[in-house]
């Protein structure tokens, strides 16, 4: 009898062992999903997933449910299966490089013996070791939610981050395809009446002498005038890339004399020898253009740096500015996408990478970046967060 005592104790420390291991099983295993109902991620939650990852925002994965569920297979995937509200913390701690946020991720620890382990510890292990994947949505698709949070496309720029949809410069540079408006920009030269400022019509005498092309052009630009850079004259960078792409060096007698070059004789002033002087001006380098080594890529026209102004050569043109709004599915979809990879936080190199210390100037430039960053991403995650989420 007394050997009988001891077995209704021992028998129930055995139960209350056995309840607390699979109390801690339940607890490492389980997932807030486990009693739901298991159904594949909606277009909507897709689009959660999505944006999470490429904004690196693990709030936008609470708006997946528990209930949305994806299995692998044993032989493409590694087998196995997981919460696609787990997969995508894992994907925004994948793209942040913080293994932290992998705590959010169920179950804990994946105790399936097929499965290859989604689970928050080999999170935190694929996370350390760099491992980044993803998933993605069709360019319908993406048009359509930036539509919904009222983003217009031709208004999406951030100055030093993003440039616009539409960029003056490549309009104007596209003008060497475009006949009409080289023929347009002769009349207008050859109208005086036209009232033209002299910075314009310096311009398109430069776009008529190498697109016509008609070097002659180039004559009617001042000796002494420049437009990009103050240091060249620019009658003479238009003789030498007339030069340049017809390969007529005959062109370059044209140009200043050599020895009357600011460059030149401010290099001689300097006690450098003249035969090396000489060397360092246009006019040189115009007579090497038959030295040249290599496929030649024609100079194109110069481009105004001042927005204001090319929106009046082009007016003058009569040059149509082409709209986002008419860009193929495709062409939208590519322009989002660059837009979401402007939105993350770029890291500024440390001065040892930069190969100097950042002055003043360039760190308020790059503090002023990084704040229009963060608050177009802010915008977008805020709106993103107002979508109707459901199956």
């Amino acid at each position: 009898m007394a050997s009988m005592k001891g077995v209704g104790p021992r028998r129930s420390l055995r139960l209350a062992a056995f309840g607390v291991a699979a109390a801690i099983i339940f607890m490492i295993g389980a997932t807030p999903g486990t009693l739901r109902i298991r159904r594949p991620a909606s277009e909507s939650e897709r689009v959660f997933y999505f944006f999470a990852q490429n904004l690196g925002e693990p709030s936008l994965c609470d708006r997946i449910s528990w209930a949305a569920f994806a299995s692998y297979s044993v032989i493409f995937g590694g087998g196995g299966a997981s919460y696609q509200r787990s997969d995508c913390y894992e994907r925004v701690a994948e793209a942040r490089y913080d293994p932290s946020i992998c705590w959010r991720v169920r179950p804990l620890l994946d105790l399936d013996p097929l499965s290859s382990g989604y689970s928050a510890w080999s999170c935190r292990r694929r996370t350390r070791a760099s491992y980044h994947t993803g998933i993605g949505i069709d360019d319908a698709r993406l048009i359509q939610t930036f539509e919904q949070m009222g983003y217009d496309i031709e208004q999406m720029h951030i100055d030093g981050v993003m440039p616009p949809a539409i960029r003056l410069r490549d309009v104007y540079l596209g003008l060497r395809h475009n006949p009409a408006a080289v023929d347009q920009a002769i009349w207008l030269l050859t109208h005086p009446e036209n009232a033209l400022a002299e910075d314009d019509r310096r311009y398109l005498a430069q776009f008529a002498a190498l697109e016509k092309p008609d070097p002659h052009w180039c004559e009617s630009i001042p000796a002494k005038a420049s437009m990009n850079d103050a240091s060249v004259p620019t009658r003479d960078s238009c003789y030498l890339e007339a030069a340049y792409n017809t390969g007529e060096v005959r062109l370059c007698d044209h140009m200043t004399p050599v020895a009357l070059e600011a460059k030149v004789q401010e290099a001689k002033a300097q006690g450098m020898r003249d035969d090396i002087a000489e060397q360092l001006g246009l006019h040189a380098e115009c007579l090497r253009i038959p030295k040249r080594i290599g496929p030649v890529h024609p100079y194109g026209a110069a481009v105004p740096r001042d927005d204001a102004e090319i929106l009046r050569l082009l007016a003058a043109l009569q040059v149509a500015l082409p709209r986002a709004h008419d860009w193929t599915e495709n062409q939208q979809a590519i322009f989002l996408r660059e837009y979401l990879f402007a939105l993350w936080p770029k890291r500024v190199p440390d001065p040892a990478e930069r190969g100097h210390r950042a002055t003043p100037r360039e760190a308020a430039e790059e503090a002023g970046k990084d704040a229009a960053r963060d608050l177009a991403r802010r915008q977008l995650v805020a709106r993103l967060s107002e979508l109707p989420a459901g199956p």
